[in-house]
């Protein structure tokens, strides 16, 4: 179907449910589970793999994506899914989880606004070191749409910014208040930027995440989104990477540090689209 609209939204968005790669004993490529994109001028798919076990290390039950973007007719505004699941989670006995829920949705507006809503994002029955552990959502992200629905304060960079720069504060007050700050010296060096008082709009990119705490008896140490675990390694939760045309969430990503090393992500998802001409 020919259009004569002046403008063309190209769609991009992308999902996994897994993957990684290990270093050590051996060099592998855990192979993406589940892994979608959306064709450019929008529409929809999705991809399912079942019972995935991979070198004994880490597995899932099954794993589900889903990507989908369309134009809405009543204000012409166009709109963007991302879901990527992963159930019956195990990553070396240590993490488990029943289900990880990883959804954005953007309502790109005319007007050059934008809505975003990570409704249905979620973990359910997450377990570190066999322990049940609560993640503590931000609210400020997760307000519900129609409580801001004339808004274009929802999900803005602006929005993004604040709660980046709150969690970093939060995360280095900790720190410095902790009985063994020099254990904790990486994550000030690499969260450290975003509490800075320079201009962050100048470097373009804005880490957070929906995950401002950790509640319940999880082994080792937590502070903010990760949790420290001895002869394991570091998981972090809900992390987001948000540009101001683009967004990423990652809901479990793992630093093995023990006999076995590497990296895993879990449940991640990506929206990145713009309009032709760009104004």
């Amino acid at each position: 179907m020919q259009s004569d609209d002046n403008k063309v939204f190209y769609y991009h968005a992308d999902a996994s449910s897994l993957g990684g790669f290990i270093e050590a004993p051996f060099q592998k490529v855990i192979p993406a589970q589940a892994s979608v994109s959306l064709p450019a001028v929008g529409g929809y798919a999705t991809v399912r793999t079942e019972s995935f076990m991979f070198e004994e290390i880490v597995s899932c039950r099954s794993a589900y994506t889903r990507v989908s973007g369309r134009e809405i007719a009543k204000d012409g505004s166009w709109s963007t899914l991302v879901t990527s699941v992963v159930e019956g989670v195990n990553l070396l006995e240590v993490v488990t989880a029943e289900r990880i829920v990883a959804q954005i949705s953007v309502e790109h507006l005319r007007n050059g606004g934008a809505r975003v809503s990570f409704a249905g994002t979620r973990f359910e029955n997450l377990r570190l070191g066999g322990r049940e552990v609560f993640p503590v959502l931000n609210s400020s992200l997760l307000a519900s749409r129609q409580e801001n629905d004339n808004s274009k304060s929802q999900g803005t960079w602006d929005t993004f910014l604040k709660v980046g720069k709150e969690q970093a504060h939060e995360l280095a007050k900790s720190i410095q208040e902790s009985d063994n700050r020099s254990a904790f010296q990486w994550a000030l060096q690499r969260y450290g930027w975003m509490d800075s008082k320079r201009e962050l709009q100048q470097d373009g990119c804005v880490l957070c995440s929906l995950v401002d705490g950790v509640e319940g008896a999880a082994p080792g140490r937590s502070l903010g989104h990760f949790v420290e675990i001895p002869d394991f390694g570091r998981v972090f939760l809900g992390e987001l990477t948000v540009f101001p045309r683009a967004i990423q969430l990652t809901m479990v990503r793992a630093e093995l540090g023990c006999n076995v090393q590497g990296k895993i992500s879990m449940g991640v998802g990506g929206i990145n689209g713009t309009t032709m001409p760009p104004y």
